[in-house]
């Protein structure tokens, strides 16, 4: 039996069980349990999963734990770092997880128990030492986590908050935090408008979308028409400037150069506003216009003059 589409079965299998699991629960790191289907496997296909290993295999899968578990994070707090040095970290943690059971399984040790709390102890403190927000959050008194995500809009809905006008948008467009299905790239380029988008997960990669961290793309000066990103990065930026933690100057030394990216007349389009930058933008520079959007934020424009 080819057993590798068996075990990427069982990790979606892993990742739904535990998606919703509080890690700091009762004060100690969760025991992620193994789904039966996982422990089918590990007793019955023992020599199969060690030849994925000799034949150099494990490489990849160790990758797909890796990119579910960020996903698996995000899409219960959009507002966690998995990428750069989070992200190289937690793989460690599933490099670690691999190499046990394969030495177990050439061992021929078939009880795994331990290794489930092993686990559970690693990704624990993966979490508590790149997201110690998350910790605070959820407490440890309840055993499932409070979501906090965030959806993908129309393009209509993203059009309409964000000021974009079809007939005068300046090109080429960028959005940042684009999300998994790029919906509102994918309708600007069905207009003939050359748009590309960043996102930490796509789902179906193209040579105008690009899995990056904000954070970590490079956006040369003066090269974009329009840059929008509607409840993604500055939405990010109020997050962690109302917790005053070290990303925040990240995220303002960013906030600039996606300014400084701007071609001379070019806008960005953001949701929900950030007065606490803005206010320090030189006049001479920037032109700056606010609407409000419902009850509860404004969007800005800011065009480079």
């Amino acid at each position: 039996m080819y057993v590798l589409p068996e075990i990427i079965k069982s990790i979606s299998s892993q990742h739904d069980q535990h998606k919703e699991l509080n890690l700091f629960y009762g004060g100690k790191s969760a025991a992620l349990a193994w789904t039966p289907y996982t422990r089918f496997l590990l007793a019955t296909y023992p020599r199969e999963i060690l030849q994925l290993n000799a034949d150099g295999l494990t490489a990849g899968l160790v990758n797909y734990l890796t990119t579910q578990a960020q996903l698996t994070f995000c899409a219960a707090n959009q507002y966690m770092n998995v990428s750069g040095i989070a992200g190289e970290s937690l793989k460690a943690v599933y490099v670690t997880l691999m190499e046990d059971i394969v030495t177990r399984l050439k061992r021929k040790q078939t009880n795994f128990d331990d290794l489930e709390q092993l686990h559970g102890q690693r990704l624990t403190k993966w979490l508590l030492h790149t997201n110690p927000f998350v910790k605070e959050l959820n407490g440890d008194q309840e055993p499932h986590v409070k979501r906090v995500v965030c959806a993908e809009y129309t393009p209509a809905t993203q059009l309409s908050v964000l000021r974009l006008n079809l007939a005068t948008i300046k090109g080429p467009v960028l959005d940042i935090g684009c999300g998994q299905h790029a919906y509102l790239v994918r309708y600007l380029r069905k207009q003939g408008i050359k748009a590309y988008g960043i996102d930490r997960f796509i789902e179906q990669p193209e040579s105008y979308l690009g899995s990056a961290d904000w954070l970590e793309y490079r956006l040369e000066p003066n090269s974009w028409g329009t840059i929008i990103s509607n409840l993604s990065f500055s939405n990010h930026f109020l997050h962690h400037h109302g917790r005053s933690n070290s990303a925040y100057m990240s995220y303002a030394k960013k906030y600039m150069e996606i300014l400084a990216s701007l071609q001379t007349g070019g806008s960005y389009h953001y949701a929900p506003a950030l007065p606490m930058i803005e206010s320090y933008l030189p006049a001479a520079q920037y032109d700056i216009s606010h609407d409000k959007v419902g009850d509860h934020f404004r969007s800005t424009v800011i065009t480079r003059r």
